[in-house]
């Protein structure tokens, strides 16, 4: 979220004492993280480390003309570099106001473990785009560790209890001081940042496994690489089987494990293929269609929608994205592929709408390029509105562009004008529709006719005088 607090040089700041970083630590921050966020957040960083303070007292505050004299920089710089260090999970921020007035709380956070930091698909995705497959594949191989095998070995380590001599009574009932600095630390932990699950009731699990065990893949990996496997097979539209024949691909021959980023890199170089084209999609969509069952919301769209909407639905949303912009004579740029794996990351509209977005934002709105922003904006309105299916988001579409209201119109298309009657005019005409019954359409009576004979007999004498 954008920081819309005030920040001026004479805003206070604090950082509180964070534990120090281990030589791993170090070398992850300064070959994995520093090329997404880059030097100056890098040096705000180190910076923000040499502020800390022991105290943790708020009122023991700093300024941030402080933190500029240190790096030498501006304020809105450093605001900018701040921001990369929250989005990468370096940094959280806290802004408070007191008596001695507004000041920001900065918490530094330790970075991942190499491990953690390529398992993570956000930040492994956005490290493969920022420094190419030849020198991610380089930083995977400095961070792997090489095992030694141990397999002629034997295993003499001694135990705790062959060394030390600890009473059984409290290693069972703890001294009460142990407790008290269990629960003070377990209240100190922060709480674990869960990724968005996946619903992944249409993926086969039980056939992907059956397979896997056959070529003799770890399953319990696999189970806990569930949120990368279903991420990538609803970006690429892979089926459980050519899943299976990916991961048996990646895996060890010995040990049956595989490495993520291993099958993160080979769904990418197999799958991100040049788009089909415009005539084949048409094609497609068409012999589609006739298989397609008739409901109330296809039967009000016409022939070209309904084909666009059975296309949404059979196609992944890569493929999709390519056959747009392989017809609007363009490509699929790195960011609009990690735009639609974020969407899809998130687990809020299913495949077929994902699509539909990415049609209304290329085609109604003739974009070159998707936007993050409205590209979020469009996703989260169509979920508030429970749009669930291709046809429900043409459908909503359309009902935004209607006016609210349509006049009815003649032949000449004017639009007829309704006369609307006053309520007290409407009570006077009921009143004296009760006094007196209508005479509309009766023949006036001989006397009315000649009364209406005198009179105009009168007027024409009256005008020979006057001449």
């Amino acid at each position: 979220m954008p920081n819309d607090e005030p920040l001026t040089p004479k805003t206070g700041l604090v950082v509180p004492q964070a534990p120090a970083l281990s030589a791993a630590q170090q070398a992850v921050l300064a070959e994995l993280y520093l090329p997404l966020m880059g030097p100056l957040a890098y040096s705000l960083y180190a910076a923000l480390r040499s502020l800390q303070s022991s105290e943790n007292e708020l009122s023991n505050r700093r300024s941030h003309a402080e933190l500029l004299g240190i790096l030498n920089v501006d304020l809105p710089t450093v605001l900018a570099a701040r921001r990369k260090l929250e989005a990468t999970g370096l940094l959280r921020s806290y802004y408070q106001q007191d008596e001695l007035g507004a000041m920001y709380i900065y918490q530094l956070q330790a970075p991942l473990l190499a491990l953690q930091f390529f398992a993570d698909d956000l930040l492994s995705v956005l490290l493969l785009d920022t420094v190419g497959e030849l020198r991610y594949q380089q930083l995977a191989g400095d961070f792997a560790a090489q095992p030694i095998d141990l397999t002629a070995a034997k295993d003499v380590t001694a135990n705790i209890l062959d060394v030390f001599h600890v009473d059984s009574q409290k290693v069972t009932t703890p001294p009460l001081s142990v407790q008290k600095v269990r629960a003070q630390l377990a209240a100190n932990e922060p709480a674990e940042e869960h990724s968005p699950v996946l619903s992944d009731d249409d993926f086969d699990w039980q056939l992907l496994g059956q397979i896997l065990k056959q070529n003799y893949v770890d399953l319990k990996q696999v189970a806990s690489s569930r949120q990368l496997i279903i991420t990538e097979s609803r970006v690429y539209g892979i089926s459980e089987i050519e899943m299976a024949k990916l991961i048996s691909e990646v895996a060890s021959l010995t040990t049956g494990q595989f490495d993520e980023n291993q099958l993160k890199l080979l769904i990418a170089r197999r799958y991100e293929r040049p788009a089909v084209s415009s005539q084949q999609v048409a094609t497609e969509a068409t012999v589609a269609t006739t298989t397609t069952k008739d409901n109330k919301a296809s039967a009000q769209l016409s022939t070209a929608e309904q084909q666009l909407v059975t296309y949404a639905k059979q196609t992944a949303p890569y493929d999709f994205l390519s056959a747009l912009k392989q017809e609007k004579h363009g490509f699929v740029t790195s960011g609009e592929n990690r735009l639609v794996h974020d969407l899809i990351g998130r687990g809020v509209l299913p495949n077929a709408v994902i699509n539909m977005v990415i049609y209304y934002l290329l085609q109604n709105r003739e974009l070159a390029a998707l936007n993050r922003n409205l590209l979020e904006t469009v996703a989260n309105d169509w979920q508030q509105h429970g749009i669930t299916t291709p046809e429900a988001a043409l459908m909503h579409l359309k009902q935004r562009k209607q006016p609210k209201s349509t006049p009815t119109r003649r032949k000449n298309n004017r639009p007829t004008r309704k006369e609307i009657m006053p309520k007290w005019a409407q009570q006077q005409q009921q009143t004296e529709s009760g006094k007196q019954p209508a005479q509309t359409g009766k023949q006036i009576t001989a006397a009315q006719r000649k009364q209406l004979a005198d009179r105009l007999a009168k007027l024409e004498t009256n005008s020979e005088k006057e001449d």
